[in-house]
């Protein structure tokens, strides 16, 4: 035995669809709770509201639950026996149902017979169990709204900006025009937090550069000789033509009053806690990519190569070396074959040997001097104290432990030569050889006994004598010695004897302290890796002429392009934008640093002036140069100044 449930929908034709479910057991249930198994969609009926049973395959009983009945035949029931062979109507708010007999089956035929009211509707039964009824309407709502961001975002900010407006410093707390804020300081300017205006000067006007050299007074004064000094129409014709979208921006910024060129285009605050982010490589890229044929074309030839990006497109480097013995420093590529004079005779693979006589003296030594087993890189190129660059080699600190300058030892003291003066060396050595006559023979004393026939005390005054006479002559040829092949000085130096009555000279020497004076490397950052992997000539160097200095091959085995590109693989990579390396003002400062290089908690790097604030010419200079559009317009709600 089973039920059928049958559900009739008529069409907007009238057409009527009758569908059938069975639906097996001897029990089911009715109710508005769509677990039931006859579901009826309507709140005049409970979720569980009655339960449907046969028992005999016959006779159909109807038991209501929860407390509400059902209408049978105009009479309200809550239990109730209907013969299926006979039929029955029962009824459950607006829906009929009819029990009747097919055969063997007992056919649940559920009707809607009347229209849907405000408590039988789906969409209503929602209104029904909410607030909907007695909110205000959509309407009145949306004005509210709109009422309460202008007061919050619009009123409200205005009146906390000119409530602060002659207040050095806000207290703390709460203020409405923090609301516009997009974000917080960065670490240089953490200390404004408190005093907006001293760079947001007048409302609804971005920040002009008179904010900025307000504090920033050196930084357009020693701007980069290849920015601030070369010809304007040179700085033009080296800009890309702008496309389509970069036209719409332009337009947009001049109509909300951003004018182009100012320090806050490149310079970006609210961008988060920390230091202030890089400038995008794209502000670089827009001109020095591909600029070399655009400023040929314009008639500005120039020897700089195009330069997009560090990891695909950048030409190689170009350090500072001296070509010849004696020369002015010039930059050239590193071609092979480029050498570097610097006066001095250092053979590399000689010194970071791990055998031989050098290893045996630096073993000798360890314990101190920071000495090992042989000498390594940093026991002589010792780093700044701030990490970034190596000192020049010093002999008395470097290189005097084993190449020693000790000629003479009196009373337990050692005499040096002087390093670096050719001239006292000469003078110590004469000196010293003309200062100590040989030692007295005893046979010349008076106590001395002499033996019979003895003849030796006129043949010892002979010869004692004798070395007195030629005393001088030995000063010299120790001074020969010195400046000559084996001497102490020939060995590192190169060596000029004496002629047209000069006396020993020695080739200045030269170090280089900063080889890429257009970019910035710091040995800080690098102190993890070891010398010879970016050095890779060093090891096998036999003169000190040798240029060592990495190429840009062996920086891109770590450093890729800004945005992550790469021509080669590499395994743990550093996204390097132009702001690594290099900076557009030339104030000898640090570029910009990766995030995990970062340190944290530096002190600002601003200090407000206490003076008036200076005009923006007092700074960048009184002739405008036409390269951007800077004219500020007044804004319309109120009288604000022009700014720079």
């Amino acid at each position: 035995m089973s039920f059928i449930l049958r559900r009739i929908a008529t069409t907007k034709t009238g057409k009527q669809i009758i569908r059938d479910q069975p639906l097996p057991g001897e029990t089911i249930t009715l109710g508005r709770d769509a677990g039931n198994a006859v579901h009826v969609a309507d709140l005049a009926v409970n979720p569980h509201h009655a339960t449907i049973e046969s028992g005999d395959g016959r006779t159909v009983r109807v038991t209501a639950r929860e407390g509400l009945g059902f209408d049978l035949n105009g009479r309200t029931e809550t239990v109730a026996d209907i013969d299926s062979a006979a039929g029955g109507e029962l009824r459950f708010g607006g829906h009929r149902l009819t029990i009747a007999r097919e055969e063997e089956k007992i056919i649940l035929l559920v009707e809607r017979i009347d229209e849907l009211s405000q408590s039988s509707k789906d969409v209503d039964e929602a209104k029904a169990f909410s607030l909907q009824g007695v909110m205000p309407g959509k309407r009145l709502g949306a004005w509210v709204f709109a009422a309460a961001m202008l007061l919050a975002f619009l009123i409200g900010p205005i009146w906390a900006w000119y409530s602060y407006k002659n207040v050095d410093e806000r207290p703390d707390g709460y203020h409405a025009d923090s609301a516009w804020l997009s974000g917080p300081l960065s670490s240089a300017h953490a200390n404004l937090k408190n005093d907006c205006q001293s760079c947001h000067i007048e409302p609804f006007v971005a920040v002009t550069d008179t904010a900025c050299v307000n504090c920033h007074t050196g930084e357009h004064k020693a701007m980069s000789m290849a920015h601030a000094n070369a010809p304007t129409a040179m700085l033009l014709a080296a800009r890309h033509p702008p496309g389509m979208g970069e036209r719409i921006l332009a337009g947009f910024a001049k109509t909300f009053n951003k004018p182009q060129g100012r320090c806050v285009d490149c310079h970006t605050e609210h961008e988060g806690a920390g230091p202030m982010a890089a400038t995008p490589q794209t502000f670089c890229a827009d001109c020095h990519d591909g600029m070399s044929a655009r400023l040929k074309a314009a008639g500005h030839p120039t020897m700089l190569a195009d330069a997009a990006d560090f990891g695909t497109g950048h030409p190689e480097f170009r350090p500072l070396v001296r070509p010849a013995a004696g020369g002015n420093p010039v930059r050239t590529t590193l071609a092979k074959g480029v050498v570097d004079y610097n006066g001095l005779k250092f053979p590399h693979d000689l010194h970071l040997q791990s055998t031989g006589g050098v290893a045996r003296m630096a073993a000798s030594f360890r314990g101190r001097y920071d000495f090992g087993q042989k000498l390594e890189c940093e026991n002589c190129h010792r780093v700044e104290a701030d990490g970034v660059r190596v000192k020049p080699v010093e002999m008395e600190r470097d290189c005097a432990m084993c190449h020693s300058l000790a000629f003479e030892t009196v009373g337990g003291v050692t005499r040096t030569l002087r390093h670096g003066e050719p001239d006292q060396v000469v003078a110590d050595l004469t000196a010293y050889y003309r200062s100590t006559p040989p030692s007295r023979p005893l046979q010349l004393g008076g106590m001395q006994r002499r033996r019979p026939g003895a003849y030796a005390e006129g043949q010892v005054y002979n010869i004692y004598f004798n070395e007195v006479a030629v005393r001088p002559r030995r000063a010299q040829d120790a001074v020969r010695a010195v400046f000559s092949k084996g001497g102490a000085c020939y060995d590192c130096h190169t060596i000029f004897a004496p002629q047209m009555g000069n006396g020993w000279r020695i080739a200045a020497v030269n170090q280089t302290p900063r080889y890429l004076q257009k970019g910035w490397f710091d040995h800080d950052a690098h102190k993890e890796t070891a010398c010879a992997d970016c050095h890779t000539a060093a090891p096998a160097s036999k003169a000190s002429r040798d240029l060592l200095i990495p190429g840009i091959r062996q920086c891109r085995d770590c450093h890729v392009g800004g945005d992550g590109a790469r021509l080669v693989k590499v395994e743990t990579a550093t996204e390097s934008p132009c702001a690594m390396c290099h900076e557009y003002h030339a104030d000898g400062g640090q570029p910009w640093t990766p995030a995990r290089q970062r340190k944290l908690n530096r002190a600002a790097t601003t200090n407000k002036r206490a003076d008036a604030i200076p005009s923006v010419s007092a700074i960048t200079g009184g002739v405008p140069r036409g390269l951007y559009d800077v004219t500020w317009r007044t804004p319309l709600l109120h009288g604000a100044r022009r700014g720079g």
